[in-house]
């Protein structure tokens, strides 16, 4: 948000900065907002409209103007269907992008479903955008891509095969159950991180097991 130097407060002191006034609600101040925003940072309709409705309520409190909130919900409608007119914003490629993001770091399906709808993705834009990333291939990608940068299954730090530790002179039965039980403890630790990440037990077991 501009801001602008207050006056000095005494010798070696640091000068305070105090916030400008937010300008009066209207048209011309939204478009403005929209543009440096949008420059700024990807964003969906619902983001957007969030960052203008958050601006109007700023100007509202700061003026203590009473205007008609309709009339400003229609300008910030007006605001948005203008960015999208001039192709600054587009909820489909952004969704898009969000989808491919979330996958291409191990995120599950489920993952990208919540973030598509925190993000203000329609329902119907939403089926879709999950239908393109969804099938069972992808799925199973990004649950490798999960268990690779967890270093989990095949992927363990010192055991990369995910294979038990080679016996040693001395071994005995005891000590071959123990491991066994570690072992047994570790995968089902490494299922249970995979299956809050969004990955079926199906999908946990193969990318646990799969180089």
């Amino acid at each position: 948000m501009d801001e602008e130097p207050s006056e000095a407060q005494g010798p070696g002191r640091r000068r305070r900065k105090r916030r400008k006034a937010p300008p009066r609600i209207s048209a011309g101040d939204f478009e403005r907002a929209a543009l440096r925003h949008l420059e700024r940072y990807p964003s969906s309709s619902a983001g957007l409209r969030a960052v203008l409705e958050r601006r109007a309520e700023r100007s509202r409190t700061h003026h203590g103007d009473e205007e008609d909130r309709e009339a400003t919900a229609a300008s910030i409608e007006a605001t948005l269907a203008r960015m999208s007119e001039l192709g600054f914003l587009d909820d489909r490629r952004y969704g898009q992008a969000l989808a491919q993001r979330i996958r291409g770091r191990g995120g599950s399906l489920r993952k990208v479903a919540a973030a598509l709808h925190e993000k203000g993705i329609s329902g119907a834009l939403r089926a879709q955008l999950l239908e393109e990333v969804g099938d069972a291939e992808a799925e199973l990608e990004a649950a490798l891509t999960y268990a690779r940068r967890r270093r989990l299954g095949v992927h363990r730090r010192g055991n990369p095969l995910g294979a038990p530790e080679a016996d040693t002179p001395g071994d005995c039965e005891h000590e071959d159950s123990e491991r066994a039980e570690r072992q047994r403890l570790k995968r089902k630790k490494e299922l249970g991180a995979l299956a809050r990440a969004g990955f079926s037990f199906e999908v946990a077991a193969r990318a646990l097991d799969t180089p």
